[in-house]
C-alpha cells in the first residue's frame, strides 16, 4: 500500500507487473499492488474515497460503496472490520490519509517501513526489505531457533528497519505520507456465554466462514481427518454450490486407519461429496524432500518440514482441478484449554477452579503441592518472561507440560553460540521492561498467545499454497470464528475430561451422534521417529550449508554432536526450529539472487560477533 504521491509511484515501478493488479488512488497513482486473483478483491469507491477488502470475505462492492460514502474518516471502518465473515486485509483511503490492517486473530499481517522518507505497508515483510534494501536481525534470527515464543518474540520482523503491526491495530498513514501511527482496532470479547448459546454462534461463524470461501462454485478440496476440526468444515462447504472431493489418508502404523473409520462414519450425512483415500506411503515421509522446498516465506515456519507432504497434497488437488484447498488447521488453538484457565478462574471461583486443576493433575500425575503453588502465584507477565529468559539453560527441547505460568518454559539449543546467546538474553531483557501482557489476567493472555502460535503456522502453509498456485485456507483461524470461541465462559467452553466439547455442541444435530463421541487422536510419531532416522544427514546439511553459521549463531559441531538419531527418539524440537530458520535463509537469499535491484541482506561485513551485538 503507496501513498498518494510521486516519490511512491516511483516505489510502485521497481514492483513486477506480472501477476499483479494496481488499485489507483483518485490522482491515477498506485493506491495497491495486489498479487490475488480477482475473487479475492473487492473495492468500493465515493468520489476520492475509497476502500478495499483483499482475501477471502462477504463484503460486497455495493457495501464497500456505502460504507466509503459514509465513512468521513478512517476511524470509521472499525465497524465495517468487525461485521465481515472470512480472513482478509483492509485497507481504506479517506481525505488522503490511508488505513491498512490484517486479521485479529495473526494470520493476516502487516508490516511497514519508511523509503525516502515516505511509509510503506506490505503484508510481507520481505518485500520491503527487498524495496529498502534492509538486512537481517541477527538477534531476531537467534529468538526463531527457540521452540517456544512468548509474546512478543514471535511477532518481531527479522530486517531492521522493517516494522510490524500488532493483530489488533491499524496502521494510520498521513496524506504526504511522511506520518504514520498505529491505532488499536480490536478488543477480544469478554467469556460471558454459556456453551450452548456460544455453540450456536459458532455453528454461525464457521458456516459463513466456510461459505465465503466456496460460494464461487467450482471444485473445492477439503481435507478430512475424521476430526473435530476438519470434519465439520467439510460438512459446511458441502452444504454449497461447490463440488467437495475430500481426502482422508492412513497408514499401517497402530491406529493408522482411525482417521478413515471416523471420516466414514461422518460422511454418511454428506452424500454428494466426493472421498478420496489416500496411503500415507506413497506421500513423501516426514522430513523427505526438505532440502529440495523453494517456497520463499518471509518468516521461519513449521510449514517447513510439513511442505513436501503439503505440497504433494496441493498438486494432488489441482489435479482434481480444485480452485481452493481448505483445512482444520487451527482448531487446537482456539478449541483445546490451558491450565493458565483455572490460574485466572481461581480469583472469582476458587472452588471451581481447584476441582478442575485438580481433574487435569491427577491424569498427568502431579502432586497436590506443585498444583496449589501454580494457582497461588501472583508474578506479573513481564517479571515471568525476564525469570524464563534468566533460568533458562542450555538443554534438549522438552515436551514440557504446560502449568500455570503465562507461557511455556523455554530452553536454549545446546548449539546456539555463545554470542547469539548472550544477544538473545539482551534482547528479552530489553522486552521485558516495557512488554505487557495480551489481556488482563493469564488466561486472556495465554489464549490469545495459543491462537498467534497458530495463525503464525496458518500463515506459512497459506504462503506455501499461494506459491502452489492453490489458496490453502485454514477458516477456524477467521477473526468471527475466532470470537465466536473466546466469548464462551472458559469452564464450559472445555472439560478436562472432553475433547472439543464447544466444538461438538455447535455441530450436534448436523453431524452423526456416534461421530460426535470421538475421544481418540491419531499421531505422528512412529514416522516422525522413522523419517529422521532417514533424512537427518539431510536436515543438518541444510543446517551447515545455511547462513545461520556464517552469521554466528550455530554452532555445527555441537549441532552434529547433539541430534544423532536414536531408535524411539524423536528429533529434538531446537532441531526442527533449526531446520525452519535455515530453509528460510537459504530460500531468501536465493530469491535476493534472482531478483534483480534487491540487495545481499545478510550482514556479514561486521563479522558475526559484532552483527549479533549491534
Amino acid at each position: 500500500m503507496l501513498p498518494d504521491s510521486d516519490e511512491a509511484a516511483a516505489l510502485a515501478d521497481r514492483l513486477p507487473d506480472t501477476g499483479t493488479r494496481r488499485i489507483p488512488h483518485a490522482s491515477g497513482r498506485p493506491w495497491l499492488v495486489v498479487a490475488l486473483p480477482g475473487e479475492q478483491i473487492v473495492t468500493g469507491e465515493a468520489g476520492a474515497d475509497r476502500v478495499a477488502v483483499l482475501g477471502y470475505s462477504s463484503a460486497t462492492p455495493a457495501g464497500l460503496r456505502t460504507a466509503a460514502e459514509r465513512a468521513g474518516s478512517v476511524e470509521a471502518f472499525d465497524a465495517l472490520s468487525h461485521t465481515l465473515a472470512g480472513g482478509f486485509h483492509l485497507a481504506a483511503s479517506v481525505g488522503g490519509r490511508l488505513r491498512v490492517q490484517g486479521s485479529a486473530a495473526g494470520v493476516r499481517r502487516v508490516f511497514h517501513t519508511v523509503l525516502g522518507g515516505i511509509t510503506v505497508a506490505s503484508d510481507r515483510a520481505d518485500v520491503l526489505a527487498d524495496l529498502g534494501g534492509h538486512r537481517y536481525d541477527p538477534t531476531t534470527l537467534a529468538i526463531r531457533l527457540l521452540r517456544t515464543l512468548p509474546h512478543p518474540l514471535g511477532e518481531q520482523p527479522l530486517w531492521q528497519g522493517v516494522d510490524h503491526v500488532p493483530p489488533e491495530s491499524y496502521l494510520r498513514i498521513d496524506a504526504d505520507g511522511r506520518g504514520a501511527m498505529m491505532r488499536r482496532w480490536w478488543r477480544r470479547p469478554e467469556p460471558h456465554l454459556t456453551r450452548r448459546d456460544g455453540a450456536r454462534l459458532l455453528r454461525t461463524a464457521l458456516a459463513d466462514a466456510v461459505a465465503v470461501r466456496t460460494q464461487a462454485g467450482g471444485v473445492v478440496h477439503c481435507d478430512i481427518s475424521g476430526g473435530l476440526d476438519s470434519t465439520p468444515i467439510t460438512w459446511f462447504a458441502a452444504q454449497g454450490s461447490a463440488r467437495i472431493v475430500a481426502a482422508t489418508a492412513y497408514n499401517a502404523d497402530p491406529g493408522g486407519t482411525d482417521d478413515l473409520r471416523w471420516a466414514r462414519r461422518a460422511l454418511a450425512v454428506m452424500p454428494s461429496v466426493q472421498h478420496r483415500v489416500l496411503s500415507l506411503d506413497k506421500l513423501p515421509g516426514f522430513f523427505e524432500g526438505v532440502s529440495e522446498v523453494d517456497t520463499r516465506w518471509d518468516e521461519p515456519t513449521a510449514a517447513c518440514l510439513a511442505a513436501p507432504r503439503m505440497r504433494a497434497n496441493i498438486e494432488d488437488a489441482l489435479r482434481h482441478t480444485a480452485r481452493m484447498y481448505l483445512n482444520g488447521l487451527g482448531g487446537d488453538h482456539v478449541l483445546r484449554g490451558l491450565p493458565a484457565w483455572e490460574h485466572t478462574l481461581f480469583r472469582s471461583r476458587p472452588w471451581l477452579a481447584w476441582q478442575r486443576a485438580r481433574t487435569n493433575r491427577m491424569l498427568s500425575g502431579e502432586s497436590i503441592a506443585k498444583t496449589a503453588r501454580g494457582l497461588l502465584d501472583r508474578r506479573g507477565y513481564a517479571q515471568w518472561l525476564h525469570a524464563a529468559a534468566a533460568s533458562a539453560r542450555r538443554e534438549p527441547s522438552k515436551d514440557h507440560r504446560i502449568g500455570f505460568d503465562w507461557d511455556q518454559p523455554f530452553a536454549w539449543p545446546l548449539w546456539m553460540t555463545q554470542d547469539a546467546l548472550r544477544a538473545v538474553r539482551g534482547r528479552i531483557e530489553e522486552l521485558s521492561a516495557t512488554v505487557e501482557p495480551l489481556g488482563q489476567g493469564r488466561a486472556d493472555h495465554s489464549e490469545l498467545a495459543m491462537v498467534r502460535d497458530g495463525a503464525r503456522v496458518v500463515r506459512g502453509t497459506s504462503q506455501l499454497g499461494a506459491d502452489a498456485g492453490l489458496p490453502f485456507e485454514a477458516p477456524l483461524l477467521d477473526d468471527r470464528v475466532v470470537e465466536a470461541c473466546l466469548a464462551v465462559r472458559r469452564e464450559e467452553r472445555v472439560s478436562p475430561l472432553e475433547i472439543k466439547p464447544l466444538m461438538k455442541e455447535a455441530m450436534r444435530g448436523l453431524l452423526p451422534d456416534d461421530f460426535l463421541v470421538r475421544t481418540t487422536r491419531a499421531g505422528g510419531s512412529p514416522q516422525s521417529v522413522r523419517g529422521y532416522a532417514a533424512h537427518h544427514a539431510e536436515l543438518l546439511d541444510l543446517c551447515e550449508a545455511s547462513p545461520l553459521t556464517d552469521l554466528g549463531i550455530i554452532e555445527m559441531g555441537a549441532l552434529r554432536r547433539h541430534n544423532r538419531p536414536q531408535a524411539g527418539h524423536r528429533p529434538d524440537g531446537h532441531l526442527v526450529t533449526t531446520v525452519n530458520c535455515a530453509l528460510f535463509l537459504r530460500n531468501q537469499v536465493r530469491g535476493c539472487a534472482a531478483t534483480p535491484g534487491v540487495a545481499h541482506a545478510l550482514p556479514s561485513e561486521s563479522g558475526p560477533a559484532r552483527a549479533l551485538e549491534e
